[in-house]
């Protein structure tokens, strides 16, 4: 299968899509899309390595960053055309999910949204912000400067550079937590849960989702290999 998946501004729910893109990536050719925001927090959680490692699998894999596009959004033109058999959105903003909902298409995301609709493609989006209240995510890791006494021991631990305390380098972490081990102050936060809360209009959004006639909305990125294995069925069908 041909699967186009864009990733946008979220922390939540973002390394349970690189899980799924790794899954994928040994099978199918993957497009992968970022927002501007999107690539950006990819950085910052240290996924961006995923993603290449993900891109060599198959020489017909191809990365299109929005920056890269203006702002005519010249490769959302090409779904109606170069058909892919599925477009996934995952993780979903907030406020991608209201410019899709209420027809914007002023990013390259939201004009792939448009366009899959344009082109009759099959979208899953699955939105941060589905129930209204609490929920439990992840943010970047960080060094905490109130613990840090920059005895530096965390240096030699880490093997891709990116410690000079009390400065961690989002960019460069691995979230490999080696370094962790070896702070005396436990300063190195990997992996360190928050509580957001969901407001009703963002989670009434999220609903009006599913009134779209091509969109169909998913809880949670690993509810797409469902999706995906009954699509595969489909097609093999009609191949015999």
């Amino acid at each position: 299968m041909r699967i186009l998946w864009a990733i946008t501004g979220a922390g939540h729910l973002l390394k349970e899509s690189i899980d799924v893109l790794e899954k994928l990536s040994y099978k199918h050719e993957l497009t992968i899309i970022y927002s501007c925001a999107g690539r950006e927090v990819l950085k910052l959680y240290g996924y961006d390595k995923n993603i290449e490692e993900i891109m060599d699998r198959n020489p017909n894999n191809k990365m299109i960053k929005e920056e890269e596009q203006k702002y005519s959004y010249p490769f959302s033109g090409k779904l109606t055309h170069d058909k892919y058999d599925l477009i996934v959105i995952s993780p979903t903003t907030a406020n991608t999910t209201a410019k899709i909902v209420h027809g914007i298409a002023d990013t390259l995301v939201t004009n792939v949204a448009a366009q899959s609709g344009k082109g009759q493609i099959k979208c899953v989006v699955v939105p941060v912000d589905y129930d209204e209240g609490l929920i439990t995510t992840i943010i970047p890791p960080y060094i905490d400067k109130k613990l840090c006494i920059e005895c530096n021991k965390c240096i030699n631990a880490c093997a891709f550079d990116a410690l000079t305390p009390p400065i961690l380098d989002t960019k460069k972490c691995t979230c490999c937590k080696k370094c962790v081990d070896t702070c005396p102050e436990e300063a190195i936060i990997i992996g360190r849960e928050i509580e957001l809360y969901i407001r009703p209009i963002d989670a009434e959004n999220t609903r009006k989702l599913e009134k779209i006639e091509n969109i169909k909305t998913c809880r949670h990125p690993y509810d797409i290999l469902p999706v995906i294995l009954k699509m595969e069925k489909i097609i093999e069908k009609k191949k015999n």
